[in-house]
């Protein structure tokens, strides 16, 4: 399973990385020349990319005012676990019914041994690391249900707009709304493996719910 930026628009994953080191900061404006020099890459590429980041909220372009960098902000955060929820919510009908019990199983055991880890306040940057495997691999193992590659690129960038979102702000990404979330992700592990569709949706729904107030609640 692929946890990184690997997939999807490559210009887009450099984009995101520039952001997360520091090399591009909100509120800053820039030329497509600055910025395909940050973004190791050239023009026509670049625009392709440009294309995907103002539709995703975090660029806007003015013609001769140049392209100033959004800050992911929690209405983006908003948007993003909106049209998460619509693909999740989906694919959790099919994958309630084909989930094979070793990856419950095994999945399971993986957020008690994460929770384990917070009692035991292991470090933070090996908790953030094993947070977000976990999560990337819940997420997309149910969205792997759909069998549909485009879903599955567009669920990989809403997915990485999220971190990037909860990485520049450092109280998004609060240990103890970490843990909470899985919990929750523990909630419909319990319905999956009680086959219990219906539950599991609802289940799906709570954990949405609930990510989106944390983001409220900052």
């Amino acid at each position: 399973m692929e946890t990184d930026g690997n997939r999807g628009n490559a210009g887009y994953a450099a984009f995101r990385a520039a952001m997360l080191e520091g090399r591009l900061r909100p509120g800053t404006v820039h030329t497509q020349a600055e910025l395909c020099e940050v973004l190791g890459m050239s023009l026509s590429p670049l625009r392709d990319t440009l294309t995907l980041l103002e539709s995703d909220g975090l660029v806007t372009i003015r013609r001769r005012a140049g392209i100033t960098i959004v800050s992911p902000d929690v209405p983006f955060i908003r948007r993003n676990f909106q049209f998460r929820a619509l693909i999740e919510r989906e694919a959790m009908r099919q994958f309630s019914e084909l989930a094979d019990e070793a990856w419950i199983a095994e999945m399971g055991e993986r957020h008690r041994a994460a929770l384990r880890s917070f009692a035991d306040k292991a470090p933070a940057g090996e908790l953030e690391e094993t947070l977000r495997v976990i999560d990337w691999d819940f997420h997309s193992g149910v969205v792997a249900a759909l069998h549909n590659p485009m879903i599955a690129e567009t669920h990989f960038r809403l997915q990485e707009n999220i971190r990037l979102a909860r990485v520049l702000n450092a109280e998004l990404a609060a240990p103890s709304k970490a843990a909470d979330a899985l919990r929750e992700h523990m909630a419909i592990l319990d319905r999956l493996a009680a086959r219990d569709a219906p539950g599991a949706e609802e289940a799906l729904e709570a954990h949405f719910r609930a990510a989106v107030h944390r983001a409220f609640a900052g």
